[in-house]
């Protein structure tokens, strides 16, 4: 990658930069024409009263010969002729225009220059992705400081990359332009002017010099200082003991005024450097104006073409003072690319050829002395010679310290052999593309969750044609088991009944008959229904006082303690202070269960009813309530009460807090609610109907109005059974599967099982359909019959393919038909158990 940022941006957007330099001989011109025009205007201006010209020549352009004194200019441009009036609104209009036009044309310039910084910036990032994608799994290190180049430190600079060539280029032509108005005006000020241009340059260079000098020092200073004190801190205990205390401070005082030494020089070099180079820039139009009015008798110039030769060189002196400033910008782009361009040669694999060897469909996978490292885990396999025909089924059995995850990671490409060759079908591993060899060997192996869909996460890297890429979806789902998770997001999840109205229709249809189903298999106790006269003891007391679904945040379940509206009706109803107290007992409870479990624990986290945050207040609350100080009956602590309270379910939580009573007075509040209702807040929600389907409410919710018996053993699983046989009797499943699949999962995996996570990498692979399949995780945390089933799912689906599964044993129930190959690791070495059987003939 080009190093430099003048011809990395050169290179990037050419077209762009002519444009560019063409705006900028504009601007340059314009300069000029100022220039001119400030001379016109303070001739005139100076004039006062003596008898001006009928007409005047206009923007004039002429040039006095160097070293002759009052010798006629020469003419470049006799200018327009204008009249008395004319000229001057042209003159001084002209001077108000200029600035304007020159500000418009260096805003056109940025904007391109904007957008040769985006082009720059994003090839420079393209090259550390590609980089960073065909990395070997051995340089996470050099991965990791690529990214951190790429993402911060390439930002902060991306603005010099845009204006690479531009900012030389503009303010190196001000100075020139201006030291030639002025050589124009007069060669001796001129050439006055670029020698205390050229002095104020190399003053203003060493300026820079010495202050990255003196930013060293005072890091050296502090890494003084920090040793001498970490020395302190080693010794304090002998001070203590033996009195040294005074030659202790004379010593480390010794040390720092030594360290800081150097800094004190150079600080005060820079001072004077500083006051040198302002001064020597500040000279340069005051040169130009002395020598001006030392030379008058000799060669008379006007007071107009001074103050423009005055403007003309303060200008070019502020024009040097930031190109070397820019120079400085531009040295720190340079290093940077630098870094990134060392970086990125790091990162290319030297030994990987230039044209991918092609990876065969079948043949030998070739382990030869094989030996790897897995630093994730700190397993190593060593001396691993295997010789296995695929297609066939093979099983690397032993613990996960054994060497069949690491051997596994091998050949799925996750990891690189430290010493060895490995080789499928003749061709060498490390030399196929790896794009390639992903998709004809797949590993499941870790599974990283995605943010996105659970739909998103189980085609991530599927590569398959877009008619074909259902079919494969589901039978991988069925394959890996999953069909039930999504299933049960499915009913967990929402629909829209205005984008699918016939879907929500049947749903409501098929209401009925679930309930039909579940009183014929005697299950319907297992669900209690939604009524609007009874107490659901499956919701929670704000779920039952809405009886209905929120829409948006207004009556959220954590904001409706503080609604108005809401308060006013448990006011009516005198529930405020029997809420309260329900609250408190919740506080205590809580408090009292999890005095030992520290924040941030899943239980706390998952069980709890406020956050670790709120901890501390409620224990303060319980404490001040217990004691019975004054002002623990603020509105804030009942308010807080009161929402533990109706986040309270009896059936689940299990405090004792609800009676009968307490729960018509509910039903009573919730009848007020509903007929109280402003017009204003209807539509924040939605109640249930018998008779219509519940945008708010889950899809589960709204096929069995009602809710599940959370506290009897198997009601969910056999419920839900129902559900699904009804609903795939009505063709609804796919329906409510497919709700489940587009349901956004949590990249943490809190929402799934450890073995869900890991069938979600299974399904990624089998949707590929690979020639060989690696499966080393996938079998992690399953009971011993769900383990069975799935590798007999695994070798069904795989008949006449490679697949090699990691286990921990092979079960009676996997080995039908027996694996054609068992490798055993003890202590990181295979130990290869033959399996003679006659070969089914297969089709390829």
């Amino acid at each position: 990658m080009e190093r430099d940022p003048l011809r990395l941006a050169w290179k990037t957007k050419p077209l762009r930069h002519v444009f560019g330099f063409l705006l900028l001989t504009i601007a340059g011109l314009f300069l000029l024409l100022g220039f001119d025009l400030v001379r016109i205007v303070v001739d005139r201006a100076l004039a006062g009263g003596e008898v001006l010209e009928a007409t005047s020549a206009f923007l004039r352009i002429a040039i006095t010969p160097f070293g002759t004194v009052r010798a006629e200019p020469l003419v470049l441009f006799p200018g327009f002729a204008l009249n008395r009036s004319a000229f001057a609104i042209a003159s001084i209009g002209g001077v108000v225009l200029v600035p304007l036009l020159i500000a418009l044309t260096l805003t056109v310039l940025d904007w391109i220059a904007v957008g040769i910084g985006a082009a720059v910036l994003a090839r420079i990032r393209a090259a550390i992705l590609d980089a960073v994608l065909k990395a070997p799994p051995s340089a996470q290190d050099e991965v990791e400081t690529m990214t951190a180049l790429g993402s911060v430190t390439l930002a902060r600079e991306g603005s010099i990359l845009g204006s690479a060539l531009f900012v030389p280029v503009r303010l190196g032509g001000m100075v020139g332009l201006a030291v030639a108005y002025v050589l124009a005006t007069d060669w001796r000020l001129g050439a006055a002017l670029t020698v205390v241009l050229a002095l104020g340059g190399v003053v203003n260079a060493h300026r820079l010099a010495l202050r990255v000098n003196a930013v060293k020092a005072r890091h050296r200073d502090g890494e003084t200082t920090e040793a001498a004190l970490a020395d302190l801190r080693h010794r304090v205990p002998a001070v203590r003991a033996h009195g040294t205390g005074p030659y202790e401070r004379d010593r480390v005082r010794r040390a720092m005024v030594s360290g800081h030494r150097p800094v004190e020089t150079r600080e005060r070099r820079l001072a004077l450097t500083e006051s040198l180079a302002a001064t020597v820039l500040m000279l340069a139009p005051l040169t130009v104006l002395a020598l001006g009015v030392w030379l008058t008798p000799d060669r008379p110039v006007t007071a107009g073409a001074f103050a423009a030769s005055i403007l003309a060189a303060g200008l070019a002196a502020f024009g040097v003072r930031e190109l070397i400033l820019w120079q400085r910008l531009a040295n720190r782009a340079h290093a940077l690319l630098s870094d990134v361009a060392q970086g990125l040669i790091a990162l290319h694999p030297h030994d990987q050829p230039k044209t991918p060897a092609p990876l065969p469909k079948s043949g030998a996978l070739v382990a030869q002395g094989v030996s790897a490292y897995d630093p994730a885990t700190g397993t190593r396999i060593t001396g691993v010679n295997l010789d296995l025909a695929f297609p066939s089924h093979v099983a690397l059995v032993g613990d996960g310290d054994s060497g069949p995850r690491v051997f596994a990671a091998l050949i799925g490409g996750q990891l690189q052999p430290s010493t060895g060759h490995l080789a499928f079908g003749g061709a060498d591993l490390a030399a196929i593309d790896p794009i390639e060899r992903v998709h004809r060997i797949a590993l499941a192996g870790e599974t990283i969750l995605i943010p996105g869909t659970l739909r998103e996460n189980l085609l991530y890297g599927a590569a398959a044609p877009e008619q074909d890429i259902e079919r494969r979806l589901s039978e991988a789902i069925a394959v890996a088991g999953l069909d039930r998770l999504t299933h049960a997001r499915g009913l967990s999840g929402t629909l829209n009944p205005k984008r699918e109205p016939e879907i929500a229709a049947a749903l409501v249809e098929s209401r009925r008959a679930v309930q039909t189903a579940l009183a014929r298999e005697a299950l319907d106790h297992f669900v209690d229904p939604f009524n609007a006269e009874r107490y659901n003891r499956y919701a929670t007391l704000g779920e039952n006082l809405l009886f209905g679904k929120a829409i948006g945040d207004t009556f959220r379940e954590d904001r409706l303690s503080g609604h108005p509206f809401v308060r006013a009706i448990l006011e009516a109803e005198d529930l405020t202070k029997p809420l309260a107290r329900i609250g408190l007992s919740i506080a205590t409870s809580m408090i009292e269960i999890f005095a030992e479990i520290p924040d941030g624990h899943p239980l706390f986290e998952r069980f709890g009813f406020f956050s670790a945050t709120d901890r501390t207040y409620f224990e303060d609350l319980v404490e001040r309530r217990t004691e019975r100080r004054r002002g623990v009956q603020t509105g804030r602590d009942q308010e807080r009460l009161i929402g533990l309270a109706l986040r309270y379910n009896e059936s689940r939580h299990r405090l004792g807090l609800l009676d009968e009573a307490m729960e018509a007075r509910i039903l009573s509040a919730r009848a007020d609610f509903t007929r109280m209702l402003p017009v204003s807040l209807q539509p924040a929600i939605e109640f249930y109907d018998q008779n219509r389907f519940c945008a708010a409410a889950s899809v589960q919710d709204n096929v069995l109005f009602g809710r599940i018996a959370s506290d009897q053993a198997g009601a969910a699983d056999a419920v839900q059974s129902v559900i699904r046989r009804v609903l795939t009797e009505r063709g609804l499943d796919a329906e409510v599967s497919r709700i489940g699949l587009n349901m956004p999962i949590d990249i943490q995996g809190n929402d799934l099982t450890l073995s869900e996570i890991a069938a979600v990498d299974l399904v990624r692979c089998l949707v590929r359909q690979p020639d060989i399949l690696v499966v080393q995780r996938a079998l992690d945390g399953l009971p011993g019959p769900a383990a069975d089933k799935l590798v007999a799912n695994l070798r069904r689906s795989r008949v006449g393919q490679g697949l090699i599964l990691v286990t921990p044993e092979v079960t009676a129930a996997m080995d039908q038909p027996p694996f054609d190959t068992v490798i055993r690791f003890e202590r990181g070495e295979p130990v290869a158990e033959s399996r003679v059987r006659e070969r089914e003939a297969v089709p390829a």
